[in-house]
């Protein structure tokens, strides 16, 4: 009987971590509830555009602009801009090194901005292993358990298969 009580527990406090960013849904739906979720995916899709010359403030490398923005937008029309990056980013991305995580929610939109690129890329490019599973709860786990450098290998790491991707023209 205790271990049971014990198991729920653990599970809600498992659960509790991750619930701002499962507010979202699954990858690729098309709103974005959380500004702070936006501007982490933002600037993941944005530091993967260098040197693809995209011009406008949905390119901007101030985080503070996108939050500017994001806070005066519906939940839909930030899904709408994420998606127009992403689609922009089906054509050209760089690899920009090691960036800076501040903590797990971070590391969590940024891996699902990542994965979900990835997904734009396929057939093309395949993306295989642990690194690129749509499951959400999987990469804060993850997260949780790791030393911080490791996140912004991992996201590093991410970002240069996506670079490496040379999807063909259609």
């Amino acid at each position: 009987m205790n271990y049971r009580i014990l198991a729920v527990c653990a599970a809600s406090l498992s659960l509790s971590a991750v619930t701002p960013v499962l507010a979202q849904g699954s990858f690729g739906a098309l709103s974005i509830e959380s500004c702070p979720d936006y501007v982490a995916k933002t600037t993941s899709q944005v530091q993967m555009a260098t040197g693809c010359s995209f011009a406008g403030g949905r390119w901007s490398m101030d985080p503070a602009e996108h939050m500017a923005w994001c806070k005066g937008a519906s939940p839909r029309e930030r899904g709408r801009e994420d998606d127009e990056r992403r689609k922009a980013l089906t054509t050209c991305r760089g690899d920009f090194g090691a960036v800076p995580i501040k903590n797990c929610k971070e590391y969590a939109a940024r891996s699902r901005s990542q994965v979900e690129l990835a997904q734009s890329l396929e057939p093309d490019c395949v993306f295989e292993g642990m690194r690129w599973s749509s499951n959400l709860v999987q990469h804060v786990h993850w997260c949780n358990r790791t030393p911080a450098n490791r996140h912004e290998l991992e996201d590093a790491a991410r970002r240069r298969e996506l670079a490496a991707c040379k999807p063909k023209p259609r």
